[in-house]
């Protein structure tokens, strides 16, 4: 136990002198885009989205069938021609046949129907497709600020770990040196051997609380490499470490955030779409054709024969080429119905915008507010925690000339332990709101740049 102790302060100390450099928060985004399954899922989206829009296109074009028929009938009735759809069968033959009461049949055909006029529906439909492309996109994009502000939040609170450890490390090393002053004082009999004890107890405290801080950052460790598969080096320390150094104000162009451009995306939308139920009144105009092919055991004499063979003495060719239109009457109601509720939908997205966009503006003045007297927050601690070192050392001086008890020592040692803590949480909540303001403004540019 005092061994690990030991190592840990030892690593501490060194590292504290390296300033070993830790991956740059850019470096940890990169690789996330690069290996974070959940952008697998949303290019998919995308492109699941692109074959819908081709799946959407495929009914305007031309829809051509085939058939071919041979079978064993009856033949009774009277001539004339048909074109038979796919799957009809059509029995017909003269009314005075001699021969067999059956025969083989054949009959092969094709027919074609093609909107040749669609009103604008079509251009609509692609319209309204495009728009759900670009819907997965904006997805893309908020889901991307997300994993920004998850992989920004653990890498912070990363080096609020490796920052405390070290100071930890350095008030360990503070009691150490109370402890020692203690026994060299109980020794020459100037104060009583109890405060060896009660010095030795408070460097367990504080080892305990630096193997916990230790165990914390260790753990954010592998939060990290969820997100980017990337092992964490130790960070660089001290006071001119990124974690202790302030952004400042900084001027950046405020883009629309993706949460607001999904809506303007949802509004133009439902307005495709009651467009194109306007369209819905109107007919389907298509262009129509076929041809066939036609034979039977049936002779021109009108003999009927019962061998296979004759189906194939005595072929009929035919053709149709036309025009068709479709007219469904329900359509005139249900259009109106549809777009009085599209309508009404379109008015609360307008709502939804307003309602969103003051929300953001609001959290951005918020948290802008709150920057600022973090900043001051920070100056005050930075002086109180000053003033603290500087009674600490006097306060040592004093109990080594046995001016004061250790109680008075250790007491005045926890106050400057608890100012350096408030400290250092006071940059901790400082990072945490340029985080939430970063996503806010839909920009974490300016954060990966400084660290």
């Amino acid at each position: 136990m005092n061994m690990r102790l030991i190592s840990l302060l030892v690593l501490c100390c060194i590292l504290g002198s390296m300033k070993v450099q830790a991956q740059k928060l850019q470096h940890l985004w990169d690789k996330t885009a690069q290996y974070y399954k959940g952008f697998n899922i949303r290019d998919q989206a995308v492109k699941l989205a692109k074959q819908d829009s081709i799946a959407a296109q495929i009914k305007y074009k031309p829809i051509l069938q085939a058939q071919l028929q041979q079978g064993l009938s009856s033949v009774a009735g009277t001539s004339g021609a048909f074109l038979p759809l796919p799957g009809v069968i059509n029995i017909s033959a003269g009314a005075n046949l001699e021969g067999s009461s059956s025969t083989f049949n054949h009959f092969l055909s094709g027919t074609m129907q093609w909107d040749i006029l669609n009103f604008g529906r079509k251009g609509l439909d692609m319209a309204i497709s495009s728009t759900a492309i670009a819907q997965a996109r904006l997805d893309q994009e908020v889901f991307q600020l997300d994993i920004q502000q998850q992989l920004s939040t653990r890498y912070i609170e990363y080096l609020y770990y490796q920052t405390l450890k070290e100071w930890f490390a350095r008030h360990a090393g503070r009691y150490h040196s109370v402890l020692t002053i203690t026994r060299g004082l109980a020794k020459g009999g100037l104060v009583p051997g109890a405060d060896s004890l009660l010095a030795s107890s408070s460097l367990k405290h504080v080892q305990s609380a630096l193997l916990q801080v230790d165990g914390k950052a260790q753990g954010i460790k592998y939060l990290i490499k969820e997100l980017s598969n990337t092992e964490m080096a130790e960070a660089a320390n001290g006071v001119e470490s990124p974690f202790m150094t302030l952004m400042g104000p900084e001027e950046t162009e405020l883009a629309i955030h993706p949460l607001l451009k999904m809506k303007e995306q949802d509004a133009e939308s439902l307005d495709l779409l009651h467009k194109r139920k306007a369209r819905e009144v109107l007919p389907r105009v298509q262009l129509l054709g076929g041809l066939s092919n036609r034979s039977s055991g049936i002779s021109n004499m009108g003999y009927v024969s019962g061998a296979y063979g004759d189906v194939y003495s005595d072929f009929a060719n035919n053709y149709f080429v036309g025009v068709g239109a479709t007219w469904n009457l329900q359509d005139l109601f249900r259009s109106k119905v549809d777009r009085e509720k599209i309508a009404l939908q379109l008015q609360d997205n307008r709502h939804e915008q307003e309602l969103l966009t003051n929300e953001l503006t609001a959290k951005q003045q918020q948290l802008k507010a709150e920057l600022q007297a973090s900043e001051r927050g920070i100056a005050e601690s930075k002086q109180s925690m000053d003033e603290a070192h500087a009674a600490f050392s006097l306060y040592r001086t004093r109990y080594e000339g046995g001016l004061i008890s250790l109680s008075d020592l250790l007491q005045v040692q926890e106050i400057l332990l608890k100012t350096e803590h408030e400290h250092l949480m006071a940059y901790l909540n400082y990072w945490q709101l340029m985080i939430k303001l970063s996503y806010q403004q839909a920009d974490f540019n300016p954060l990966f740049n400084h660290f």
